[in-house]
């Protein structure tokens, strides 16, 4: 799951169904590839997701409103967003025609990773329209930069090459994924020039790293400039929840990429603990 922050955002203003009430919370679906690799290696002990269990997460959080969810062309080698596409489409034709709400419309958001042998516009065309073929739509209603890093690539050059993109009505609006304040302030001033809105910075961001002077940094710009910022791993994939113990805690890779050791934490979760005894809820109620 990603957490959404910060009212009265451009994510607001440009989807008017969240005008009102500012969507909490996106389905990840990092781990929803079908490949050998996701079974092996992303997914480990417990292997791919059958499509029986993907369709009932996928339900279960529609079901309660949910309309963002999150995938990457890398996520699976685009098997995740095949998968998003066939879940979509079984939705639809098990739907009432007069029960659809274009308020609770789904919205797949996707992803384009820079590469050293992807330095092009035409690169950055060419994996939107795939995606979007694999997604089935015509128009990406939020399409991301998955990271700004490039050997010899701005961040302004693939903010300019999104603005052609939406010229030839391939997508709507420009997300970013794992941005500093300074390519935040970049990429919204490149947007303004070259016709595209920048509207969303998906970042780490939870308890554990919030003492981060570059993440608080972050932070800051995005509320000035009207970013959202959609975290992701703001749970630490279960560090702060009820369920961690010293064994998975092991093999938690959060824990391992953080370097953050056992006693450490447990400070922390004490902290949560306590909190959410006092209100009869849980730890994830409290870190999220």
């Amino acid at each position: 799951m990603h957490r959404s922050y910060a009212t009265d955002t451009l994510l607001q203003r440009h989807f008017s169904k969240f005008k009102e009430v500012p969507p909490l919370i996106a389905l990840g679906t990092l781990q929803w590839g079908t490949t050998p690799i996701d079974n092996n290696i992303i997914n480990g002990k417990r292997g791919v997701l059958t499509e029986t269990e993907a369709e009932d997460i996928y339900l279960a959080f529609r079901s309660k409103g949910v309309v963002l969810f999150d995938t990457a062309e890398g996520y699976g080698g685009g098997t995740s967003e095949k998968r998003l596409r066939r879940l979509r489409e079984k939705e639809l034709q098990s739907t009432d025609p007069s029960d659809l709400d274009m308020k609770s419309d789904a919205i797949f958001m996707s992803k384009f990773l820079p590469s050293p042998w992807r330095w092009s516009h035409r690169h950055f065309e060419d994996a939107l329209r795939a995606s979007n073929e694999r997604l089935g739509i015509n128009k990406s209603p939020l399409f991301f930069l998955h990271s700004p890093m490039h050997l010899f690539r701005s961040v302004e050059f693939w903010v300019e090459a999104a603005a052609s993109c939406k010229q030839k009505g391939l997508l709507d609006a420009l997300g970013l994924s794992n941005c500093s304040a300074d390519e935040v302030r970049r990429a919204v001033v490149a947007g303004k020039k070259f016709g595209i809105p920048v509207i969303v910075n998906q970042v780490h961001f939870s308890l554990l790293d919030y003492n981060s002077e570059a993440l608080q940094e972050m932070q800051r710009t995005c509320d000035e400039l009207g970013v959202s910022i959609i975290a992701y791993n703001s749970l630490g994939q279960g560090l702060l929840t009820n369920s961690i113990d010293e064994v998975k805690f092991k093999q938690n890779k959060p824990a391992k990429m953080m370097r953050i050791q056992w006693n450490e934490l447990n400070a922390l979760r004490q902290a949560l603990r306590e909190i959410a005894d006092n209100h009869n809820a849980s730890m994830a109620q409290v870190g999220k």
